[in-house]
């Protein structure tokens, strides 16, 4: 399936018929991640809250018309999006944990989207990749030590604990202004989890929260597309 995307998109893009466009797209980007429990076999009590935070992103497009209302919309776009995470596990033998942390996540994001237009109006859904290249992890872990509460600050990298890749539906919405000038918004919906599940057997205490993650993000986009060729 994979590969015969990958030709039909190659022949869309080489083929002398097709009605190109190339555009560029900025804007802002909201992030939030979905939590669930880690497996309650491990006997803990495990909950997590996540704020949405302000990000940016840019990227560039290229339309390839197939008619009067339809479009494949390939892009490559770069995310630098922020999110707060606030975890809490309890069990007896550690008689609780809180972590609070500032993520700092840079992304490769890939749509491929088929684009219909109504006029200066557009919808558009696809599938969208992401591959994570940079992020860290900054805030505070507390937890019950032998002489009381303990406070531990966390800066780190977390590329090697986060995956790296995600997939998922996109969708948006647009219109169009005038002198190639456009508006959107677009949101995603990643289905692998960001976190990696940890082995059972480890020690109580371990920075990330332990269950699953799924990357959300809402997108505004001011874009411009250049004279077709």
């Amino acid at each position: 399936m994979q590969r015969f995307l990958f030709l039909l998109g190659s022949g869309l893009l080489l083929s002398p018929l097709a009605h190109a466009q190339f555009g560029l797209r900025a804007g802002g980007t909201l992030t939030h991640f979905t939590t669930k429990d880690s497996d309650p076999s491990i006997g803990q009590t495990v909950a997590a809250t996540t704020d949405s935070k302000l990000g940016y992103q840019a990227g560039a497009y290229y339309q390839v018309k197939l008619g009067k209302y339809f479009a494949v919309v390939p892009e490559v776009q770069f995310s630098h999006e922020n999110s707060g995470l606030h975890a809490f596990r309890s069990n007896v033998a550690d008689a609780g944990y809180r972590g609070d942390y500032a993520l700092s996540l840079n992304y490769i994001n890939m749509p491929l989207l088929m684009r219909v237009k109504l006029g200066p109006v557009y919808v558009e859904a696809g599938p969208q990749i992401s591959l994570l290249v940079s992020g860290s992890e900054k805030g505070t872990d507390i937890y019950n030590g032998w002489s009381g509460l303990v406070y531990q600050e966390v800066d780190q990298n977390i590329t090697n604990r986060y995956r790296r890749f995600d997939v998922g539906p996109c969708v948006g919405v647009g219109v169009d202004l005038p002198a190639g000038f456009g508006v959107s918004v677009r949101g995603f919906q990643g289905l692998v989890s960001s976190t990696r599940t940890p082995d059972k057997n480890l020690a109580v205490f371990y920075t990330n929260y332990p269950g699953r993650m799924l990357h959300q993000t809402l997108q505004a986009s001011l874009t411009y597309q250049l004279a077709a060729r």
